[in-house]
């Protein structure tokens, strides 16, 4: 589920709405101010940002400008507040924010929102990592065809994304194999970072390092998968790798007569 960072100097507020969250299933961290909010987006990454414009010392739409000029933050971000105008509101969506919400908040608008707003992100992020892929680096059939040099085999296995070309630098084929390990881990278990860094034997941290070194997108693992019109399909990576590796298991291993001297 999304994780959602909720700031606002009003603890009662701060406490309901993070409550209501939990409730609904996402994971939620809080601030009680705009610098407990920078410290919390510096080590964390949230899909959802809730905002509060009036706050003391550095307010809600000074906070969303910032984060904007300094790109700091990748994900949409909802301002709330109970006092201001329309333009505020407007405001506030013409320097970056994704939606506004007006206190008091009711729970059904509230949730509303925040699965509307964190579902459209995820699309967009979707759609801009297909956009990349279609500018991704040449196949190695195609490297093959346009090196003639090449004397070494290359094997590719789509359904883990693996390509080992044996006339690549020790460093790149170890590169390649690491992404493949990860990437299929992170679908076996639905993206979870927790039992991927049990199944892999690795802290949290350094699991999370380790991914982002490798290039592995996680928002872009777990955004809905859609088709060319549009529609959101079935997510059928996970059984796709279970069924090769029940393939795997059962077919007849490969018997070499022994060398007779």
């Amino acid at each position: 589920m999304a994780e959602i960072l909720v700031v606002d100097d009003e603890l009662g507020i701060r406490n309901v709405l993070s409550e209501v969250l939990a409730d609904a299933g996402y994971y939620v961290s809080a601030a009680g101010s705009a610098q407990e909010a920078r410290e919390l987006v510096r080590t964390r990454r949230f899909e959802l940002i809730l905002l509060d414009i009036w706050m003391p010392g550095t307010d809600g739409i000074t906070l969303l400008r910032e984060w904007a000029h300094r790109e700091e933050v990748h994900c949409p971000i909802v301002m709330m507040s109970g006092h201001a105008s329309i333009e505020a509101a407007m405001q506030a969506v013409r320097d970056g924010a994704a939606d506004f919400l007006e206190k008091p908040i009711s729970l059904k608008r509230l949730l509303s929102t925040v699965e509307t707003v964190i579902a459209k992100w995820k699309e967009a992020e979707y759609k801009k990592s297909q956009e990349q892929q279609t500018r991704r680096r040449p196949s190695a059939a195609e490297k093959m065809k346009a090196n003639t040099t090449q004397l070494l085999p290359v094997f590719e296995i789509p359904e883990y994304e693996l390509t080992v070309d044996f006339n690549l630098p020790h460093r790149d084929v170890l590169l390649a194999l690491e992404r493949a390990y990860f990437r299929t881990l992170l679908i076996y278990h639905n993206h979870s970072v927790s039992l991927v860094a049990k199944h892999s034997n690795m802290e949290r941290t350094h699991l999370y390092r380790k991914v982002k070194a490798l290039g592995i997108n996680l928002e872009e693992l777990r955004a809905p998968r859609l088709n060319d019109k549009g529609d959101l399909i079935r997510d059928d990576r996970r059984d796709k790798l279970l069924a090769s590796a029940s393939a795997s298991a059962n077919a007849e291993p490969n018997r070499v007569p022994p060398k007779t001297f």
